[in-house]
């Protein structure tokens, strides 16, 4: 199975690459990425297997500066 996690961001040039590097490190495994990029907003949908969703948005919100991370199963 697989979940979505929905990440906003401030528009920085290092958001993206912090974010990859989190889910490099947990060794997950990304299915697909969407990122929309406004003038003062990130906006990424990223699909993960369930079994480290969760455990990402987590570390998410707490290494990487981050609006909001949610997860849909």
């Amino acid at each position: 199975m697989f979940a979505k996690l929905y990440v906003t961001g401030q528009n920085d040039e290092t958001l993206l690459p912090r974010i990859l590097r989190v889910l490099s490190k947990q060794g997950a495994q990304v299915r697909s990425l969407k990122m929309d990029a406004e003038a003062d907003s990130l906006k990424l949908e990223i699909q993960l297997a369930d079994v480290v969703a969760a455990q990402v948005a987590k570390l998410l919100t707490k290494q990487v500066s981050v609006v909001s991370v949610n997860t849909v199963a």
